[in-house]
C-alpha cells in the first residue's frame, strides 16, 4: 500500500494497536460484527464506520454523534421517506440466518447518551461538534445506504465508456444469496 498509493502504513499485531494514539478510527468492512471497541478508543479521538458495527461499550463513550444525513423518498413514491436511516430490503425473512442480523439496529444513538449534531446544521453553523478537543466524535453517515459509492462508480463508469476502455462483465458475477 505503501508503494502503491504513497501512503504510510503500519501492520500491527493486535487489534488493541490499531486504536492506540489514533485520531481517526474507521471501520470499513462488509463484517456483521462488532468492529469498533469502546474500551479501546481515546479521547479526542473521531470515529466513522461505514461497516460492520459499534459494541455496546463505544455508545457509552461517545460524546457527540454526527448525523451525515437522510436519504431522499423514491420520486415516484415520496410515502417511501424514512423517518430514520433504516430501510431494509427484505429478501429471505425464512431463512434461518435472518434472525441472527440485527437489521440496522447497530447504530441507531441512544436515547439518552450523546449529542446528536445534523452535518446540515454543521455547514450552517447552526452547531457545532466538538465543545473540546477531548470529545470522542462518531460521524453516522445516516440513511445514503451506500450512495456515495453508488456515485463514484457511476462517474467511473461514465468516464470508462467515454473512452473505451474495459468491458462488460456478467451481472452474476456480483450476486450472492449468502452472506458470510
Amino acid at each position: 500500500m505503501r508503494e502503491r498509493h504513497g501512503v504510510e502504513v503500519v501492520p500491527v499485531d493486535e487489534p488493541r494497536d490499531v486504536f492506540r494514539g489514533a485520531d481517526i478510527v474507521s471501520g470499513c468492512t462488509d463484517a456483521a460484527a462488532d468492529v469498533i471497541v469502546g474500551d479501546w478508543l481515546e479521547p479526542g479521538t473521531h470515529v466513522t464506520s461505514i461497516g460492520g458495527s459499534l459494541d455496546a461499550r463505544t455508545r457509552d463513550v461517545l460524546d457527540v454523534w454526527l448525523r451525515l444525513g437522510t436519504a431522499p423518498a423514491p420520486v415516484n413514491d415520496p410515502s417511501w421517506r424514512p423517518t430514520d436511516e433504516y430501510l431494509a430490503y427484505i429478501a429471505r425473512p425464512t431463512d434461518p440466518v435472518w434472525s441472527r442480523h440485527r437489521h440496522g439496529r447497530n447504530r441507531r444513538p441512544p436515547e439518552s447518551g450523546p449529542r446528536v449534531v445534523s452535518l446540515e446544521d454543521v455547514l450552517t453553523g447552526a452547531a457545532e461538534v466538538r465543545s473540546d478537543d477531548a470529545q470522542i466524535t462518531f460521524s453516522e453517515r445516516g440513511n445514503i445506504q451506500g450512495a456515495q459509492f453508488f456515485a463514484v462508480a457511476g462517474l467511473v463508469y461514465e468516464l470508462a465508456r467515454e473512452r473505451g476502455l474495459g468491458r462488460e462483465l456478467p451481472t452474476a458475477w456480483f450476486l450472492q444469496d449468502i452472506r458470510d
